[in-house]
């Protein structure tokens, strides 16, 4: 398994076309960190930001590596945002992509709301793009970031486990993805409901969408950007339902698009 730094603990990872370095001072967390971002270990870049891996204290009990492992998930996200802020257009969002073509849908949605599971159910046979943050170029093309999954135990105040997506029986793109749709999710239906999808106005699209953007200000006339990406994917859907396999017929649809 490539992309650690040898004698240095350091491996670095592709996210959202950024590099950046994993500097790793305990060697106890070498393995799982190697294990956990395999899909996304790249090159070594001498500019790359830097993030630092705590060390384990004590034994290095299994539960206290998953719970920094889970925060240096996080800081990864950050120093990646960082280096793309003005760069691209950058959303809150999960993404699955076809393996043929490359459209990719973004589920738009905040933190805890059902995208890492509508990835893991809706996933196989498709491109993992991510499950956290979905990074467009003015052109449409993404920037992947096939970090490790970030799994909720059933135990509530748990840390989130950090499992590799090829663990999950995920594949990273096979071709290169770029976006044919975008929805905002709303997991608010009770069991047994039918899935609703509503088109959302192009204003109101804007005010939705504004909070679950990253570094929005950094980008070159940003309402006129993020207006003119909605425009040529088609606007912004809002999708209520309850399970995430409803979504299916959803997910089929956008990317069955050609550009």
């Amino acid at each position: 398994m490539s992309g650690a730094d040898e004698g240095w603990h350091r491996i670095h990872v592709s996210a959202l076309g950024a590099t950046v370095a994993i500097e790793v001072p305990d060697e106890r967390l070498l393995d799982p960190l190697l294990h956990a971002w395999e899909a996304c270990l790249t090159g070594a870049d001498p500019d790359a930001p830097v993030v630092v891996a705590p060390s384990l204290s004590g034994d290095g009990l299994a539960d206290a590596a998953t719970s920094l492992l889970s925060g240096l998930t996080q800081q990864v996200t950050y120093a990646a945002i960082g280096a793309r802020a003005g760069e691209l257009l950058m959303f809150h969002a999960g993404g699955l992509s076809h393996q043929t073509t490359g459209a990719t849908i973004a589920f738009v949605a905040p933190g805890g709301t059902g995208k890492t599971t509508l990835v893991r159910t809706l996933g196989p046979g498709r491109g993992y793009v991510s499950d956290e943050t979905v990074g467009v170029a003015a052109d449409g093309s993404i920037e992947p970031y096939c970090k490790p999954l970030s799994v909720r135990r059933p135990e509530p105040g748990e840390p989130k486990d950090e499992i590799s997506p090829l663990a999950l029986g995920l594949d990273v793109p096979a071709v290169a993805p770029w976006l044919a749709g975008m929805v905002m999710l709303r997991r608010d239906l009770p069991p047994g409901h039918d899935v609703t999808v509503e088109h959302v106005d192009p204003l109101d699209a804007l005010v939705e969408l504004g909070p679950e953007t990253s570094s929005l200000a950094a980008v070159d006339r940003p309402l006129h950007a993020l207006s003119g990406l909605l425009a040529a994917v088609g606007g912004l859907r809002r999708v209520r339902y309850h399970d995430a396999v409803q979504l299916q017929p959803v997910v089929h649809e956008v990317l069955e698009r050609t550009r």
